[in-house]
């Protein structure tokens, strides 16, 4: 613990005045942005917060037993509470047939009323959640861990890319508002997140992904046919507890606990370990959440001005592809 301290004050003095510092009430596992700031899921304590532009922190009056992710849901936050086996909306709750681990927005049915997309670890299934709090079940999928809405194959419509521990990544196809299940490939036992983002400017969503244990992060080539063979790529292989992953166009932050965080788009730069979530803003500053109950906010500038340093193992090439 010492030593996580040391490096991560080494770390802060490197990057001086063009780095803030947000004390949180608690561990932070998920970041999610908004308008002013950005909306933060702790646990130790369980709580939901918001850090707003002057880095002044509010904590929201959720019931959380052990908050996973967060979200914007029609314009509303909303909390998954995995011990809770619920969603959480202000003072409104949302029963589920299971603990969900990662949730999202998705216009499935109609492009004017939006769904909530809910991975259920525990029965192993993806569920869709209305308006009105019907839970109905999209496909089944053991161990299922992550879900992340695009539109894979251009028809217009919302499809998702979901992963699992034992099942990898999937694509689940939209079509004429029925899912069919393409499989995309996986990561040793598991791929714990996944993230839609078109990583070689083809106008393709591809997909990016974490290891549900070792084995550390890649990313699979959207083949432009939905069913054909998606090509894998890593990015780091050396990454050890990997915990959450966010894409910008070509751009990828990966937060690890025990490695160092990667950061794709300045190689060579070592940010310590310890950090349990992540998120890359338009302008492109990168806010991290530490174990020790920060938030780190790194201005996009700072980062070009960081001392290089050699970074074994990492083979990200998202450009050089034939």
């Amino acid at each position: 613990m010492i030593r996580l301290i040391l490096d991560l004050l080494n770390f802060l003095n490197l990057l001086g005045s063009a780095v803030q510092v947000i004390p949180l009430p608690g561990i932070p596992v998920a970041i999610h942005p908004l308008d002013r700031g950005v909306a933060v899921a702790c646990i130790d304590r369980s709580v939901i917060c918001i850090a707003d532009t002057g880095y002044t922190v509010d904590v929201l009056p959720y019931k959380v037993l052990e908050p996973r992710d967060i979200c914007l849901w029609n314009g509303e936050l909303a909390a998954a509470d995995f011990s809770g086996e619920s969603i959480v909306i202000n003072n409104r709750m949302i029963l589920l047939p299971g603990g969900p681990d990662r949730i999202c927005e998705v216009f499935w049915n109609t492009p004017s009323a939006p769904e909530l997309a809910v991975a259920l670890f525990n029965p192993g299934i993806i569920v869709l959640v209305d308006q009105d709090g019907t839970v109905s079940t999209l496909v089944k999928m053991p161990g299922a861990k992550s879900i992340s809405p695009c539109d894979v194959d251009g028809d217009g419509d919302m499809d998702l890319f979901a992963s699992g521990f034992g099942s990898g990544v999937i694509c689940i196809e939209n079509r004429d508002l029925l899912p069919v299940v393409h499989y995309i490939g996986t990561i040793e036992v598991g791929v714990k997140k996944c993230f839609a983002v078109d990583m070689d400017d083809d106008s393709l969503m591809d997909v990016a992904g974490i290891a549900c244990a070792e084995g550390g992060a890649g990313w699979w080539r959207n083949p432009g046919c939905i069913d054909g063979e998606w090509e894998f790529h890593e990015i780091d292989s050396y990454l050890k507890g990997p915990k959450d992953i966010w894409c910008r166009g070509d751009s990828i932050v990966i937060a690890s606990l025990f490695s160092d965080t990667f950061v794709s788009f300045i190689p060579g730069v070592q940010f310590p370990e310890g950090f349990s979530c992540c998120y890359i803003s338009d302008e492109g500053d990168i806010i991290l959440g530490h174990r020790l109950g920060y938030l780190i906010h790194i201005r996009e500038g700072a980062l070009r001005m960081l001392p290089q340093h050699q970074r074994l193992g990492t083979s990200y090439e998202p450009l050089m592809l034939d």
